[in-house]
């Protein structure tokens, strides 16, 4: 686009003011008159026509030869607006970078470096206008709140709970793609946009915040009840979700409304969205119960991110919660999570119960260890 061409130039200090209009009249000849109106918004943020923004363009560079003098290209074009035009009435003298650092101020948030909500609402908007007009086109919107925020501010103070929300923004920030937008949406809540992602791929990332903000060792989480900052989300996806703002957010809103029931989770969860890729893999898992803590050596049979299916001779009931071990060397590094039996096969030949268990927290960044990368990505994880 013209106007980012035109914009790099001025804010650039290596070109001297003739080697800027060879470098303009090339632009030019590529892309023709629009470069006129880009000119001007760049130097003094003035929105002009094309036919408006030649015109000053023409007569003020008429006068940048005055006798012997040559006079500064920029300062001959702020002198024609300023005297010639009503353009500029109460002129203040803001260079290329400035003003470029000022609308970036003006979009973001100080605290966290964050888009803010307004700038958030208008991107939304601009996607959805974008995506209305291509058949299959999907993206997704994450909404999170930090669990138990008020409880954190009132015992560790409002200073401290500043530097949470500013750790909470990197977090977000490094764990979302470069194409994504991630925004402060107000107070503890945050939101994420992500362009071309369906639903079971934006609730792995979700998650993956979670887990992320549930691993981070924040100053004075230890004065919480819980003694530990977790974070919630909601998901929502474009177009079923919703084809206006208002409906996708509200739909991203209802979601985080059901993880803050439990609070430190993702709605939907993973297993709630079709499509969930279960890949064979066989090694010795350790399993043990509540409260006897009793070991059985199992043997996977298959695994997903959502849960795994085990053969093991101990017996057990749908619903029950076991406590699972993953040995290293039989897997990428020793691991351990828990989760809930959701249905039982009867006994093989050999007396081995058939269990599928589904993770209490989806075990994301574990299963790219486990899996090929090309496979983990071929299956859209």
């Amino acid at each position: 686009m013209p106007q980012n061409h035109v914009q790099a130039l001025l804010t650039s200090n290596k070109l001297d003011d003739r080697s800027l209009l060879l470098t303009l009249e090339e632009l030019h000849r590529d892309l023709g008159d629009p470069i006129y109106p880009a000119v001007f918004l760049a130097l003094y943020n003035i929105e002009l026509s094309t036919a408006t923004a030649k015109h000053y363009w023409q007569e003020a560079t008429r006068y940048r030869h005055h006798g012997d003098t040559v006079h500064s290209l920029r300062a001959i074009i702020f002198d024609y607006l300023y005297t010639r035009t009503n353009e500029l009435e109460d002129p203040r003298i803001v260079s290329a970078i400035q003003l470029d650092k000022l609308k970036q101020c003006a979009i973001t948030d100080g605290l966290t470096s964050l888009y803010n909500q307004s700038h958030f609402k208008q991107e939304l908007e601009k996607l959805i206008f974008l995506y209305s007009d291509r058949p299959g086109a999907v993206f997704s919107l994450l909404l999170f709140d930090l669990d138990h925020f008020k409880q954190f501010n009132d015992r560790c103070g409002h200073l401290r709970g500043d530097r949470v929300l500013a750790e909470v923004g990197e977090i977000i920030q490094t764990q979302v793609p470069k194409d994504a937008l991630a925004a402060r949406y107000g107070g503890e809540e945050f939101a994420v946009i992500l362009p071309e992602t369906g639903l079971a791929q934006a609730i792995i990332l979700a998650e993956k915040i979670r887990a992320a903000v549930e691993r981070t060792r924040f100053d004075g989480e230890d004065r919480l009840d819980k003694g530990n900052l977790t974070i919630s989300g909601g998901v929502a996806s474009f177009p079923a979700a919703g084809k206006t703002t208002v409906s996708l957010i509200a739909h991203a809103d209802s979601k985080l409304y059901d993880a803050k029931i439990t609070r430190n989770s993702i709605s939907p969860r993973p297993s709630d969205s079709r499509g969930i890729i279960r890949h064979a893999f066989r090694s010795i898992v350790e399993v043990s119960k509540k409260p006897s803590g009793q070991i059985c050596s199992s043997l996977s049979s298959d695994i997903s991110y959502t849960g795994i299916l085990l053969k093991t001779p101990q017996p057990s009931e749908v619903g029950e919660e076991l406590e699972l071990r993953f040995p290293f060397p039989f897997w990428p590094d020793d691991h351990a999570t828990s989760g809930q039996v959701r249905h039982i096969r009867n006994k093989d030949a050999r007396g081995a119960y058939l269990i599928g268990i589904e993770f209490c927290q989806p075990q994301v960044d574990f299963i790219e260890k486990v899996l090929p990368e090309e496979i983990y990505h071929k299956a859209g994880l």
